[in-house]
């Protein structure tokens, strides 16, 4: 006997009707796990209100990197650019001041393609993290769009066909250790009258709810947030009683839930965290992290920090929270304070222009012009 076929339209109407009140349900019992623990995590002042600075007065510099590929004879190239924009702003009036860029072309195997690239991109942004303090321009902020130091994740395997994805992360490390080596003492915290140097991250939002859900309720994971912050823990207990609230309801609408419009997250040593951060003269002088939402139109980001307490207290990563605050002048999910914006929109040409210098790859490898003038000579007897 056949049996009679449903169409996918037929399926997914009936599947619709069958798990749609379950759906409900679960989001609605994570939106009321949230309206238990947002309450309580501000009272515990882990999520704090944050006054922005009017007017503002700032010269920022906004250091983004991006990178983009295409396929070329079964192969890859790529084109991979770091951008600098600067960004002066007195009495809330802006404009920009200066611009510097770094690019890389070259071709490239699939093998840990998007970290080498990453990585590059890392490398990129100190090269003009250097430029700007060289520059003698007088920026009280250099925003890097990602992090500052290197997680575990960025380590290429020991084996194999990695040895190309080994030099570029040595590159990026080297990189990192020689700016703060030679930069570290006029930069803030160490000099008080330094800039700040910040990276912002779109994309790691779970630290501060894998420190509360994990942590919090043991000694060593108490030692994570700053002292200077102030946090009552003890506020906590009941609402970290419960073992699988915040995983049942989802790192990214943890944060979006308990962080609101203006907030900032209490500062928490990262390098306690992952402890296996790269490189390693660069983390042990301590590695910092806040989370914080300029609006309600506005995805939540990492700030992560170098340097240590007391040089990094409250007052001044309120500070630095409302400058960042202030500087993301535009909502949507992907906003991020204005100079990091204005160097990301640099990148709109790599795509076109990583189009047209393949179709030239193409067209010089079929007429092989390049081989004859590199063979011109080979035949020529040596004088």
């Amino acid at each position: 006997m056949n049996t009679p076929a449903n169409t996918l339209t037929q399926t997914l109407a009936v599947q619709s009707q069958v798990h749609l009140p379950g759906t409900v349900g679960r989001l609605l019992k994570q939106i009321r796990d949230l309206e238990r623990l947002a309450p309580a995590f501000i009272k515990a002042r882990l999520v704090r209100p944050v006054p922005r600075p009017n007017p503002l007065t700032l010269r920022v510099a906004g250091i983004a990197s991006d990178y983009q590929t295409d396929k070329v004879f079964g192969g890859f190239v790529y084109v991979s650019a770091g951008v600098r924009v600067d960004v002066t702003i007195e009495n809330n009036a802006l404009a920009t001041s200066g611009q510097d860029s770094r690019c890389v072309i070259d071709d490239i195997d699939f093998d840990d393609q998007t970290k080498r690239l990453q990585l590059t991109g890392i490398r990129q942004c100190y090269e003009l993290a250097t430029a700007a303090m060289e520059s003698g321009s007088p920026y009280e902020l250099i925003l890097v769009d990602g992090p500052l130091v290197l997680n575990r994740s960025m380590v290429p395997i020991q084996r194999g066909k990695s040895a190309a994805h080994r030099d570029v992360y040595q590159s990026a490390v080297e990189a990192i250790s020689k700016f703060w080596a030679k930069y570290r003492e006029h930069l803030f915290p160490w000099n008080p009258n330094g800039p700040v140097i910040a990276g912002v991250d779109t994309t790691q939002l779970g630290a501060i709810a894998a420190i509360s859900q994990q942590d919090l309720r043991v000694p060593e994971g108490r030692q994570q947030i700053l002292a200077c912050e102030g946090v009552q823990l003890a506020v906590l207990e009941e609402a970290l009683s419960s073992e699988t609230t915040i995983t049942s309801i989802g790192e990214r609408r943890f944060i979006h839930g308990i962080v609101g419009s203006c907030c900032r997250t209490a500062a928490f040593r990262m390098n306690l965290q992952l402890p296996e951060m790269e490189p390693r003269d660069v983390v042990k002088e301590g590695v910092i992290g806040f989370h914080y939402r300029a609006g309600t139109q506005t995805t939540p980001l990492l700030v992560q920090l170098l340097g240590a307490e007391p040089g990094w207290n409250s007052t001044a990563l309120d500070l630095l929270a409302g400058r960042l605050m202030a500087l993301t002048v535009l909502a949507g999910h992907n906003a991020v304070p204005l100079p990091l914006q204005l160097a990301s929109r640099e990148h709109l040409a790599l795509k076109h222009f990583l189009a047209l210098y393949s179709k030239s790859i193409g067209a010089e490898m079929k007429n092989r012009s390049v081989e004859d003038i590199w063979l011109a000579d080979f035949d020529e007897p040596l004088t």
